[in-house]
């Protein structure tokens, strides 16, 4: 199976009130399982990510401490979602396991410490299970089998636990999650931290306590900005101090761990010095030579880079000369984002702007044409080297909105330029579903693209999903918040983009329907209540789609019915992935087990181009035929 994209399509313009009609005599979609499948989208470009982190050795115990017995490593780990404590390990490297037991139930701690840390890992809590891990040995967040709890504390999955005083034994402190992102027992789940830690001044004295700059728990920020006064409860030390050992909870219950990465940060600043600028402008914008090309408007000298910005809308070109203050020796990022620069195909031939960096005789940084964010990694030496930096912009809409940040191997991302910025309104216009499912159509990013003909659909149990109309292709699901529409409503819109909240789970996008010859899918109608349900024609068949919570909130049921005849063999797509794992004939671990599928009757793995995928063939009766499976995260 593969993706190919109509380049007979351009992006549609700002307005979202096409009709059904429209969408289904403008936009036909056809798809073949063996063939291809052709999407309609609008590409969009993400921001780059920092400085690569370092990877904690898992083929062996070299990164750890003296480890108890109930530590292992593991070729890989399954858990029963429906037993307490179940955790199966197949002996091999790559995975970290605890697996306490009455005689063995040792924390295990790095055997380098840290002071502030960046911390990226992958976790797998059976159902009933709790561990926790601790900054510096001191500090935890936990992690814990919260799936489906309506309201979280600070014990729940991504909260700050709770400090003890153990005069009146008496907790107190503690930070509850923002929301709870916690996945289904025995599914791989992703944690991010950015952690401060604690300062103290030349005599030992603590002048600045420990600080958790940011928690994402399955890419969900869970905490911001949370300070902790002092080590929380069960912790390794008791006292404060710069550095410490990275350690992970192993008294409580059995978990898995994989993909552990760091970086240790630091507080150095990088400074720019000796300032001038140069604004350009003409007909002819070419950095590498600004005084041949264009006309110098105005010069002088600044103190930082902030202090002159371009407030016009008229085509410019910006030059900054100066020196810039390496504090360490090492690989510094230099990432810039030229704001009027969307991705947008029209301007694929022609040159709308781009940025250079040089630091010394070296080149660092070339922005390219037609990308609105890019980054370059260069070694620089401690000490203070010449520094250029300069922008280009020939279209109008507005200022040159333009950031530049600088990223090393003792400093956090440092912003040398923020953009220029009108006043704007609220940040965030968030829709909440009522007491009824809330159907909300819009544009809606999924994977780098943009998905034109897409639908969102909220519940009051705070379980939602999006679906792409065009195809019945199911693109997120997620619980928690709804949506953000800020960037669809605000002042028409930017990005014109529906945003999920919550703890989103991202789908592989395909049709849920494909058949051995091509044949029409088109999108009739749809109705809300008591539950969603969109109806498309195929070929002389009608497809209904219905798509309902699961009884106990584990998640969806889906359910497809075919009516009236169709001289093919047709079946429904549960999943295209790189890895689908059978559990049993009627449950499946989709994308190494980042969500289930179960079905009603036995299903199929078949090989395709994009991985695998699993199917399912529709049963009939009297009068349809009728697909059904249920989708668990």
């Amino acid at each position: 199976m593969s993706l190919a994209y109509n380049d007979q399509h351009s992006c549609p313009p700002n307005e979202l009130d096409l009709t059904i009609e429209t969408m289904t005599k403008t936009f036909v979609w056809k798809w073949s399982f063996l063939i291809g499948a052709i999407i309609l989208s609008c590409p969009t470009v993400k921001a780059q990510s920092g400085l690569p982190l370092q990877p904690i050795d898992l083929e062996s115990f070299s990164s750890f401490d003296s480890p108890g017995e109930n530590w292992k490593l593991a070729d890989s780990v399954f858990s029963d979602p429906n037993v307490p404590h179940s955790l199966e390990v197949i002996d091999g490297t790559g995975i970290l396991v605890n697996q306490p037991n009455d005689l063995a139930q040792s924390n295990l701690y790095t055997s380098w410490g840290h002071g502030d840390l960046e911390l990226e890992l992958e976790f797998m809590i059976p159902q009933g299970s709790n561990s926790g891990i601790y900054l510096q040995g001191r500090y935890e967040v936990q992690l814990i089998d919260s799936w489906k709890h309506d309201q979280v504390t600070f014990g729940d999955v991504g909260g700050i636990y709770q400090r003890w005083n153990a005069a009146d034994d008496s907790g107190f402190e503690g930070r509850r999650p923002r929301i709870n992102a916690g996945r289904a027992p025995g599914l791989w789940q992703s944690l991010r931290i950015v952690f401060d830690a604690p300062r103290f001044d030349e005599s030992g004295q603590k002048i600045q306590h420990a600080r958790f700059s940011k928690v994402l728990l399955n890419g969900t920020v869970v905490q911001k900005n949370v300070t902790v006064t002092g080590p929380t409860r069960a912790t390794g030390f008791t006292d404060e101090a710069p550095e410490g050992p990275l350690m992970i909870q192993g008294d409580h219950g059995p978990i898995a761990l994989r993909n552990i990465r760091f970086r240790k940060t630091g507080s150095d600043n990088v400074i720019l010095q000796d300032l001038t600028y140069g604004e350009y402008t003409g007909s002819q914008l070419d950095l590498s030579d600004l005084e041949e090309s264009a006309t110098l408007m105005s010069t002088g000298s600044i103190e930082h880079l902030q202090d002159y910005v371009v407030t016009s809308s008229d085509s410019v070109a910006l030059r900054y000369k100066g020196q810039i203050h390496i504090p360490a020796t090492g690989v510094y990022r230099f990432q810039t984002t030229l704001g009027w620069i969307s991705g947008d195909p029209h301007w694929t031939d022609r040159r709308i702007g781009g940025a250079f960096i040089t630091v010394g005789n070296q080149q660092a940084h070339s922005h390219e044409i037609n990308q609105p964010t890019v980054h370059t990694d260069v070694v620089l030496t401690q000490g203070v080297h010449p520094f250029r930096f300069g922008y280009y912009k020939t279209v109008g809409w507005g200022p040159p909105a333009v950031t530049l940040s600088v990223e090393g191997p003792s400093t956090r991302p440092i912003f040398l330029l923020k953009p220029y910025q009108a006043p704007q309104p609220a940040e965030r216009i968030l829709i909440s579903p009522d007491s009824d499912p809330l159907l909300l159509r819009g544009f809606i990013e999924h994977r780098g693209t943009k998905r034109t003909h897409a639908i969102a659909v909220g519940h009051p149990e705070s379980i939602h999903y999006s679906i792409d109309l065009s195809a019945a292709a199911l693109l997120h699901v997620w619980r928690g918040p709804f949506v953000d529409v800020a960037s669809m409503w605000h002042n028409r819109g930017i990005q014109q983009t529906l945003l999920p909240l919550g703890s989103t789970v991202t789908f592989s996008g395909y049709s849920a329907l494909h058949s051995a010859d091509d044949e029409m899918l088109q999108l009739i109608r749809y109705a809300p209540a008591p539950y969603p349900v969109f109806t498309y024609s195929f070929g002389e068949a009608i497809l209904e789609d219905h798509l309902q919570l699961l009884p106990d909130s584990s998640g969806l049921l889906r359910t497809l019915i075919l009516s009236d005849e169709t001289d093919q063999k047709v079946f429904v797509i549960i999943a295209v992935s790189d890895h689908i794992a059978p559990i049993s004939d009627t449950r499946f671990a989709i994308d190494g087990f980042s969500w289930y599928a179960e079905t009603e009757s036995k299903a199929a793995i078949q090989q395709v181009d994009d991985g695998q995928a699993l199917v399912i063939s529709f049963s009939s009766d009297q009068s349809n035929s009728r697909a059904q499976y249920s989708i668990i995260w």
